[in-house]
């Protein structure tokens, strides 16, 4: 077993809406990923054809865009299926947990 500390992540990422992008744990079958993303920052419609991702919105509440629609607040969550386009707008600063089995290639470490 590995810990990964906050300070110390497996990678971090800036994004270009001003939040950052920080893979917290990362095994062959699975990676956790932390999202802080400013308000109206947006994350284009886009699909992982071979990740399921599960999201938990920690704080602040975002639109999803895509195949699915709506309002998502802290406290609630959602699963998207391999190949379903989707995407978000945070509709404030938002802090989102992602889940994705199997990981996603472009966010493994360097």
């Amino acid at each position: 077993m590995e810990i990964t500390d906050w300070d110390d992540p497996t990678r971090i990422d800036d994004l270009e809406g001003g939040g950052e992008r920080r893979v917290l744990a990362c095994t062959d079958e699975l990676m956790v990923v932390h999202y802080s993303l400013s308000e109206g920052e947006e994350g284009e419609p886009h699909s992982h054809e071979e990740a399921t991702q599960a999201s938990f919105v920690i704080e602040g509440s975002l639109e999803l865009r895509g195949a699915y629609s709506g309002t998502v607040e802290a406290g609630g969550s959602y699963v998207i299926p391999p190949g379903t386009e989707h995407g978000v707008r945070a509709l404030e600063p938002c802090r989102v947990i992602d889940a994705f089995a199997p990981p996603l290639a472009e966010y493994l470490p360097d």
